[in-house]
């Protein structure tokens, strides 16, 4: 044991309630009476005649060295802290957090640790906030180290885009699943950007080409082609729908999404022709079903912080219907949904 290991024993076993402050006068009072028994004038003066940064300096240094728990440093106790969040094989995001905590613009391992052991922000904050700021402000953290959290990301696989990381490190019982992007409280949460395609796994997105050349499209393009105006396939057809025969145009378009979404079991009908905007949603929330059926959608704005949080699939049909979220045109088959219109 080290001088510094004893002083730190004999200091807490002094200390009423076994937790030594370099800010509390009586608990320095104790700690200067222990250093004049055991410590030459230098180290005294380095440690009781400070400021009171350097005395919390010099506390997490004591804290630090002093802990003797089953012979770890700190940083291996981080290390093994964020591998139940991250898993064992995610060393490079794991290494950037230690570091950016650890710097010398920070020094916050210590605090670290101890929030990773006691989170105070869950799940039922995330979907009751907006922004990951405000999300994350009772965490107490600098809000320059928060944002150094939420700007990292992984490439490698399973990728973490930016917010991410600090939904794992701050939120309780959060994890990175190798299945979707997030796990909280047991709720799957696949992390979107702020226009994003949202569709099931076996819906391709399908090229210009692959629309164009299909049989059915060029059936609407043989009896109405010259009523086809728009730059996008779902503007032909909303411009071809006007002077068509509805009951034969509408039975070919909807063998056309059965072609495009196959599993999704798309039927329009007359009043989805009303406008482009009714289309889109018709398709934007038919291609999801299976999709949402087990995970939720959080849309996140990198640039500001916010984000929109969609509990599974009937919330994301009612905030597509209620235009919170927007379905945009669909240039290829699947349309980029919004919650910036």
């Amino acid at each position: 044991m080290t001088v510094i290991d004893k002083i730190l024993n004999e200091w807490s076993f002094r200390c009423h309630d076994g937790v030594v402050d370099l800010n509390d006068s009586k608990k320095v009072k104790i700690l200067q009476e222990i250093l004049e028994e055991d410590i030459d004038d230098d180290i005294l003066n380095a440690l009781i005649g400070s400021d009171d940064n350097t005395k919390t300096k010099i506390l997490k240094y004591l804290k630090r060295v002093g802990d003797t728990n089953n012979n770890e440093s700190l940083e291996q106790q981080v290390t093994k802290l964020l591998q139940a969040r991250f898993g064992t094989s995610r060393k490079d995001i794991i290494e950037q957090i230690i570091f950016i905590a650890d710097s010398k613009q920070f020094d916050l391992l210590e605090e670290l640790k101890s929030y990773l052991e006691n989170p105070t922000v869950g799940y039922s904050d995330l979907i009751e906030n907006d922004n990951l700021d405000t999300l994350f402000a009772p965490t107490k953290f600098p809000k320059e180290f928060i944002d150094k959290i939420i700007a990292i990301k992984g490439s490698a696989q399973p990728s973490l885009g930016k917010g991410e990381v600090a939904l794992c490190v701050f939120l309780k019982n959060t994890f990175k699943s190798n299945k979707g992007d997030v796990v909280s409280d047991n709720n799957m949460i696949e992390i979107k950007g702020v226009s994003a395609k949202v569709m099931n796994a076996d819906i391709s997105v399908g090229s210009k080409s692959e629309i164009l050349n299909n049989p059915n499209f060029e059936r609407l393009v043989e009896l109405y082609g010259s009523d086809m105006k728009g730059r996008t396939w779902v503007e032909k057809i909303q411009s071809a729908y006007r002077s068509s025969d509805k009951e034969e145009f509408i039975g070919i378009v909807n063998n056309l999404l059965k072609d495009f979404y196959p599993s999704a079991n798309i039927k329009v009908e007359e009043k989805d022709f009303e406008s482009a905007s009714s289309f889109n949603k018709k398709i934007a929330t038919g291609i999801v079903n299976d999709y949402l059926k087990d995970q939720d959608l959080l849309f996140f704005n990198p640039q500001t912080n916010d984000y929109i949080y969609i509990k599974g699939y009937e919330d994301y049909v009612n905030k597509i219907y209620d235009d919170t979220l927007y379905a945009a045109k669909a240039s290829d088959k699947v349309p980029r949904i919004s919650y910036l219109n």
